[in-house]
């Protein structure tokens, strides 16, 4: 069933239970094993609202997918969001007044990238974390997605412990055990995440500054978090792998390596905003799967592979290809902007870029 705008809601309460889950995506699309997943933990009496959004995807470690949100009241589920807690995505944004020149590739992509990769002690990160330069008619952006990295690790081991300690075999803690101490060790966590963003989004436009490639002014900067909890007087959200919302602020959400990003923010007066728990989709959701694209790709004619060559030269191998991690992030293998958009009505559409350069690491 494809939800179309002008004949039904863009987001679906599922017919089985109209209160507890809300679909901002087309259900039917969902691959099912994420569904099944998603069904199996809907039923639990200690999960409340659920929000699923354009990403979702199965996730084999936890017992819910990767693009959704819930609410707990009594309760909180501390593993959910994996090691990687805090993750999120920043960037810095500059005026097309104060850009000087286009950004040279051939000359100062290397230079980039090296610095970026030891920008701070513990990188990037590998999967799909990156720095990326991006452009719009208006402005030059700074992207950057990247998490807590060993300090996330260090929180998930705690959770553990904690686990075993007060409800051992179970996934979920009492919600008294999220003590002022607790909670004030998570935020520690999170602001951590935050810093490490914040410091990639500096040191880049340091980087463009002595290079020339911009003048010195006065940038915006902009962050969200999409693995978190968030404790509040009324329960616990979780968001795992969806992005907080503010009530005022903008957040970025990536739509592919090739595509660049969609620059949105919140409708508050928009009664999704509330049903979706002030979150939205943390990526545009893929349309093929990571095998399926590596199959698309093969399909294509050598002038189109040609064409992504020419574009992206920078990310060639030595072999004059793209790895296939490279591949599983171009644009082919992802949803449209325009469907993420229809989909999730409390969001306005503020700006989109298009990717100048992309940064990522291929390790761990």
């Amino acid at each position: 069933m494809r939800l179309l705008p002008e004949a039904r809601p863009a987001y679906l309460f599922r017919k089985e239970d109209p209160v507890k889950t809300v679909y901002f995506t087309d259900c039917s699309a969902v691959e099912q094993n994420a569904l099944q997943s998603l069904l199996a933990f809907e039923h639990q009496p200690t999960i409340g609202r659920i929000a699923v959004f354009p990403d979702i995807h199965y996730c084999s470690e936890r017992s819910i997918p990767v693009g959704v949100a819930f609410q707990t009241t009594d309760v909180f589920y501390p593993l959910v969001t994996g090691k990687d807690m805090g993750c999120g995505v920043a960037y810095l944004r500059i005026p097309r007044a104060e850009v000087l020149r286009p950004f040279d590739k051939a000359r100062h992509y290397r230079a980039l990238e090296r610095e970026v990769h030891h920008m701070t002690d513990e990188g990037l990160g590998g999967g799909n974390h990156f720095l990326s330069l991006e452009e719009s008619a208006d402005f030059l952006y700074v992207i950057v997605h990247t998490g807590s990295r060993n300090l996330g690790v260090y929180m998930y081991q705690q959770n553990r412990q904690l686990l075993q300690q007060h409800n051992p075999g179970q996934e979920w803690l009492p919600l008294d055990v999220a003590t002022p101490a607790y909670r004030q060790e998570y935020q520690r966590v999170l602001t951590y995440a935050a810093s490490r963003r914040q410091e990639f989004l500096a040191k880049t436009y340091d980087f463009l500054r002595r290079n020339q490639y911009v003048a010195s002014g006065q940038p915006v900067v902009a962050d969200s978090c999409h693995n978190l909890l968030e404790f509040t007087p009324q329960g616990v959200i979780h968001r795992k792998g969806s992005t907080q919302l503010p009530v005022d602020g903008m957040v970025v959400i990536p739509l592919s390596m090739s595509r660049g990003s969609l620059i949105v923010r919140a409708n508050p007066w928009h009664s999704a905003a509330e049903t979706a728990l002030w979150s939205c989709a943390h990526g545009a959701g893929r349309q093929l799967s990571r095998t399926d694209t590596l199959k698309f790709w093969h399909s294509l004619k050598k002038a189109e592979k040609d064409a992504y060559r020419q574009r992206f030269p920078e990310l060639l191998n030595r072999q004059g290809d793209f790895d296939s991690s490279i591949l599983q992030e171009f644009d082919f293998a992802y949803k449209d902007s325009s469907e993420l958009l229809t989909t999730q009505p409390h969001l306005i559409r503020c700006d989109e870029t298009t990717p100048i350069v992309t940064v990522k690491f291929t390790g761990v």
